[in-house]
């Protein structure tokens, strides 16, 4: 007879199936896809606080890949476009990336100008699942992403992440591109507890952070 806990591992894994089966992506900046909002057009934020994340949903990101990127970064580099500094980079022009963990997720362009001009976006991730765990996004994209990186970005040692900030995921089907300015996963992300706060409020704790 099956032990007591080899059930409710079999229970947890089960319930995390069912969800990720579940998962919705949505395609970042609707018809215009990633880029510098026009003028009066709403904020990536904005469209964010409108939609209930949930864990195993995707971002699929489309942009110019020959003129923009998309950099995963830590709060202080969001709140700076800090450029030269981030935890992965998507350069692919299609890029899939799956919220696989409650809590915050940080990006911004590749490109500073863009960056400056409000091409950047905080997502926020309910859990569902009971944990708050939060290790970096894993992403999946039709190609890969294109070579180079900022420089100027310290970090913890290759494939190693300090305490509290865990490693990029493997297994994925496209890797970020390699460049000095990545922290190899080091990462600072915003676990929640029960249901995620709104955008706003992460902003709000960007502020205060650095």
């Amino acid at each position: 007879m099956a032990s007591s806990s080899a059930l409710l591992a079999c229970s947890f894994v089960l319930l995390h199936v069912v969800a990720m089966a579940g998962a919705t992506q949505y395609k970042v900046g609707g018809d215009g896809g990633w880029g510098v909002p026009g003028a009066g057009a709403e904020s990536y934020n904005t469209w964010a606080e409108k939609t209930s994340f949930q864990i195993g949903d995707q971002l699929l990101f489309v942009y110019p890949k020959d003129k923009d990127s998309v950099l995963v970064v830590e709060p202080a580099d969001y709140n700076s476009c800090n450029t030269a500094s981030y935890d992965s980079k998507f350069a692919d022009g299609k890029t899939v990336v799956t919220l696989d963990h409650a809590g915050a997720f940080f990006f911004i362009s590749g490109v500073d100008a863009n960056c400056r001009a409000n091409e950047k976006l905080i997502v926020m991730v309910a859990n569902t699942t009971g944990s708050s765990s939060a290790s970096p996004p894993s992403s999946s994209s039709p190609s890969s992403p294109s070579s180079g990186g900022g420089g100027g970005g310290g970090g913890a040692p290759a494939g190693q992440a300090p305490p509290g900030a865990p490693a990029t995921p493997a297994g994925t089907n496209n890797s970020p591109a390699p460049g000095g300015g990545a922290k190899n996963g080091a990462g600072l992300t915003v676990a929640a507890s029960g249901l995620a706060g709104s955008v706003a409020a992460a902003i709000a704790y960007v502020a205060i952070a650095i």
